[in-house]
């Protein structure tokens, strides 16, 4: 509990965010692997198993008594913790289409939490508070470098043509699920993926932009401040998959 509480004063307490339906919950193995490595690179003490993970897990959605939703969860002094997280997604927001501005604050790639999840994500929410006073829905970070980076709680794809575009894992982003489930999707579909390092000027002729996460699963960018994205027919397709679809996109 004293490790605990350490790492609670400085923002360092992994955590893992999940989307659940009728059908279960969406890649529990790979959120319970992701949740492990954080524990470890961390150095924190994590003994739990997958076992119990799941058994706990499968417990709580059961008493949320919902057809979907999110549960954020921890796991502290050898307990699991859960809590629901609230979904701000919707079917008229899905219609519109994700706003996005530009951050302020620039993410450093040479910072470790970039990669992790975890509770140290105060510039999040303090970026996407303020993108919102302005008018959008979320913000987009790029690095120090200016290259894109992600949005404030997910990950960004572009689409030109048959070649789909995200950003390179080294630029500072955390390696979302549902990002290497995309990847592997369209490469499946016969897309050329290119992660590449991309300024602001490499997407301004872009057809398309979603972003991908957990909760999301993939939903659609209408703009990135003037840069408007007037297509949305990859995102439409994968949509139409078990894997990737949400009720909101009815």
């Amino acid at each position: 509990m004293e490790e605990f509480f350490q790492s609670y004063s400085f923002g360092l307490v992994p955590f893992e965010t999940i989307y659940f339906d009728k059908k279960g919950v969406h890649f529990l193995f790979e959120h319970f692997k992701r949740f492990k490595r954080a524990f470890w690179i961390l150095g924190l003490g994590c003994d739990l198993e997958f076992e119990k993970f799941k058994e706990a897990i499968e417990r709580y959605i059961v008493s949320c008594g919902k057809d979907y939703g999110g549960v954020r969860i921890f796991y502290v002094d050898g307990n699991l913790i859960f809590a629901q997280k609230e979904i701000r997604y919707s079917k008229n927001l899905f219609q519109k289409g994700f706003e996005l501005k530009i951050a302020r604050t620039r993410k450093d790639n040479a910072n470790i939490l970039n990669y992790i999840k975890t509770t140290n994500i105060g510039v999040n929410l303090i970026e996407e508070k303020s993108a919102k006073k302005k008018g959008f829905d979320s913000c987009l970070f790029l690095n120090q470098d200016d290259f894109v980076c992600e949005a404030a709680f997910s990950n960004i794809f572009f689409r030109k043509d048959k070649v789909i575009y995200t950003p390179h894992i080294s630029c500072g982003l955390l390696p979302g699920i549902v990002r290497k489930h995309v990847i592997r999707v369209s490469e499946k579909l016969g897309y050329m993926v290119r992660k590449l390092c991309l300024k602001i000027d490499d997407i301004k002729d872009m057809d398309e932009c979603f972003i991908t996460s957990s909760i999301a699963g993939i939903f659609p960018v209408l703009r990135i401040e003037d840069i408007e994205f007037k297509q949305r027919d990859f995102t439409e397709y994968l949509l139409g998959m078990d894997e990737f679809y949400r009720p909101w996109i009815c």
